[in-house]
């Protein structure tokens, strides 16, 4: 052997030990960074072992008849299941974005070196190896993406990425995996899911997407932005021609059946019809924010205790959370009163030429529950927002009166000019009605002896049984006699004043309007359901108290202010007109609804008129909803007149009274009425302090002259008479039947 075969022998001996020792050293560094990436794979493991898919989605608020009214979502997308979902779009997806996704359990290996060898001959990335259940994960656990900049960081994400899709591909079937890659994708346009993304493009339901339709939208996920069809159309369909020849080379379609798909000529929505916004159906807009607030004020207190946050901050955390999707919310309200609320009353101010004014219209049932709501056409929910009542005010405090044994409906009462301490209020025209009981003096709203019975009562005892009737907008200024003529610094609210005149109909017992009756997530977890433990209810008066003045107020809508609001069903009610006439309203009860209507404006517009028209836009909702059947009760318990002969006979007549210092202005309504009652014949009065009911004359012929009093603001004395039996002199009492104007 020569010396250089031996050289040679050497020569690749040494080659083969240097080539031994690299692989030993490559062996070693690889065991050694295998070993590294594991320690770093096991230090950021994110284990979802307890995890529970659940879809998110749209809040979606229901009426009582069960009609969806808002949809809530801060991504606009809809749910759908596998079974909806059409096979070639399917195919499509898994084509283009994850060819082996039913082979690999998670990752796939050889898509990885695929794509490492094809990225090195490109210099550059040119394909991915992420699965689809990788890309899963990512949207599910890891949405921060955009904030990880350094190389580290995108390697600890990597790696928990694949630990996430690793325990998904155990924990869920390849169908479960792509139902849940087709509802929580972003396909672009403001469209969260497939189902949103084939109505935002193509305006149909994902599950009528054809072949051509299905390999466009299967594009999206890539790049959404640059391959929207309705802002990019050349490169959506540049987009659809590569899912649709991938879909030919893993033979889901034939070739003629892309060259098809392709040539198809597309409808695509006009991006202008889109509403990427909370969608709520005209008229439920003031109804669906009081019912957010209800909730979440009910929830607010576990909130506070939870985060460590104010009241304010737990409710708006709260409404956040249930507006960015994924609840069910059943209300009260039932959709076709609230229909006829806003038909009647939008007709009527058309009717009236109050074209530039709005108004509010709120039912509520006897347990309290809110049937129609609605807060008028401007930014302002004017349903919940105080405003002067006027004298719809005045059956409250009267039953706190009666309920504190001061009046029956047949006490009498002077209406006749009186100084309350510098406070003189006045009657509508300036005219007085002499003797007249408790029942006149509200059927027909007079209103010094209205002033009377607040002043009897006092300021602090008529607020505090106010308050207990529901109403929260007192002021300390309105502790003061003007209130009784609804002179007050804010108003009445027209839901409390609903609330509150509920009670007459329903045995002296207040419910406080509510508006929301069940909440449950997506999957049927019921998170709140409306039951006696967070229902607020309350005794507040007696049944005689609340039947006697449900009794008046049936006689207003007979005969008096609120004749308008008549009905088939026996009707009561109360009206209220302000200062020139700024604020009109209503206040009824018909079988088990109690309504309240204001009309009016936010910049407080002069009306003209009178509450006539409101009571007649009441009448109107009320033949509506009695033509749909939609009263559960079309009648009213009522007495005649029980316990009027219990108690005070009269309210001092004629007694200087005691004052309460006030400077406001009363109210000026125009309520007062000059409709004359007929009086009980002069020779055989029962007793001038409870005269028989005005409206059956035993002789209504007998009087001197009835339509002419010598001085109606100054009578004899009726208290006092020479002979009951024989009157002095039947021409100069006082005659209640024909006040003056």
């Amino acid at each position: 052997m020569s010396e250089k075969q031996k050289k040679g022998i050497k020569r690749r001996k040494k080659k083969k030990h240097i080539g031994v020792k690299v692989l030993i050293v490559l062996l070693v560094l690889g065991i050694l960074g295998v070993g590294v990436v594991y320690s770093i794979y096991a230090a950021n493991r994110v284990d979802i072992s307890d995890y529970q898919y659940m879809a998110k989605d749209k809040t979606e608020i229901y009426s009582a008849d069960n009609t969806v009214i808002a949809e809530l979502y801060t991504e606009n997308r809809t749910n759908v299941t596998i079974d909806q979902i059409p096979i070639q779009l399917q195919h499509a997806l898994v084509s283009v974005e994850d060819s082996r996704f039913y082979e690999h359990f998670g990752i796939d290996m050889m898509g990885i070196v695929r794509a490492f060898f094809a990225n090195i001959a490109s210099n550059g990335i040119s394909e991915g190896a992420s699965t689809i259940t990788q890309q899963l994960a990512r949207v599910l656990f890891l949405p921060d993406i955009a904030t990880e900049q350094t190389t580290q960081q995108k390697v600890v994400r990597k790696l928990k990425e694949i630990s996430i899709a690793l325990q998904l591909e155990k924990k869920y079937t390849k169908d479960q995996i792509l139902e849940m890659y087709f509802n929580e994708y972003y396909f672009g346009s403001g469209a969260y899911g497939i189902e949103e993304a084939s109505k935002t493009y193509f305006n149909k339901s994902v599950s009528d997407v054809d072949l051509a339709e299905a390999a466009m939208l299967a594009g999206l996920p890539q790049a959404p932005s640059a391959y929207a069809p309705n802002t990019d159309f050349e490169a959506a369909k540049k987009r659809q021609l590569e899912v649709l020849t991938r879909m030919v080379k893993e033979k889901y379609i034939t070739q003629a059946e892309a060259d098809a798909a392709y040539a198809e000529e597309l409808v695509i929505r006009d991006p202008a019809t889109l509403n990427s916004n909370d969608q709520i159906v005209d008229g439920y807009e003031a109804f669906v924010g009081r019912a957010l607030d209800e909730y979440a004020t009910l929830k607010a207190s576990s909130v506070m205790q939870e985060r460590g946050i104010t009241e304010d901050q737990a409710i708006d955390y709260i409404k956040e959370n249930i507006a960015s999707g994924g609840y069910r919310i059943y209300t009260t309200i039932n959709s076709n009163m609230q229909a006829d609320a806003i038909d009647s009353l939008y007709t009527g101010l058309d009717n009236y030429g109050l074209t530039d004014e709005t108004g509010a219209v709120v039912s509520v049932d006897l347990d309290g529950a809110v049937r129609a709501y609605y807060g008028g056409n401007t930014q302002i929910d004017m349903a919940n927002t105080p405003r002067q009542p006027g004298s719809n005010i005045k059956p409250l405090f009267y039953s706190a009166a009666m309920e504190k044994g001061l009046i029956t409906p047949s006490t009498t009462i002077l209406d006749a000019p009186t100084d309350f301490g510098g406070y003189a209020p006045h009657n509508y025209g300036g005219g007085y009605h002499g003797i007249v009981t408790v029942r006149q003096a509200l059927v027909y709203s007079y209103n010094i002896p209205a002033v009377k019975i607040y002043n009897k009562l006092g300021p602090e005892a008529a607020v505090a049984f106010m308050q207990t009737m529901g109403i929260s907008t007192f002021e300390d200024s309105d502790y003061n006699l003007a209130t009784a003529l609804g002179g007050m610094t804010y108003g009445i609210k027209p839901l409390e004043m609903a609330g509150a005149f509920n009670i007459f109909n329903n045995s002296g017992v207040y419910n406080k309007p509510y508006f929301v009756t069940k909440i449950e997530q997506i999957n049927g977890d019921v998170i709140f359901e409306r039951n006696a433990s967070n229902a607020v209810t309350r005794k507040v008066m007696t049944d005689t108290t609340a039947t006697n003045m449900m009794s008046i107020l049936v006689d207003e809508v007979s005969y008096g202010t609120g004749s308008g609001a008549s009905q088939i069903y026996t009707t009561g009610g109360k009206t209220g007109t302000t200062e020139e006439e700024k604020d009109l309203w209503f206040t009824g009860i018909t079988g088990n609804l109690t309504t309240s209507i204001w009309l009016g404006s936010p910049e407080n517009y002069i009306l003209g008129g009178g509450s006539y028209m409101s009571a007649a836009i009441y009448g109107s909702y009320l033949r509506q909803v009695i033509n749909q059947d939609l009263l559960t009760t079309t009648e009213m318990e009522r007495t005649s007149d029980e316990g009027e002969t219990s108690g005070a006979a009269t309210l001092d007549p004629g007694a200087k009274e005691k004052t309460v210092d006030d400077t406001k202005k009363d109210d000026t309504t125009k309520e007062d009425k000059t409709k004359p009652t007929t009086p009980t014949t002069p020779t055989t009065p029962t007793e001038p302090t409870t005269p028989t009911e005005p409206t059956t004359p035993t002789d209504p012929t007998t009087p001197t002259d009835p339509t002419t009093p010598t001085d109606p603001t100054t009578p004899t004395d009726p208290t006092t008479p020479t002979d009951p039996t024989t009157p002095t002199d039947p021409t100069t009492p006082t005659d209640p039947a024909t006040p003056t104007n």
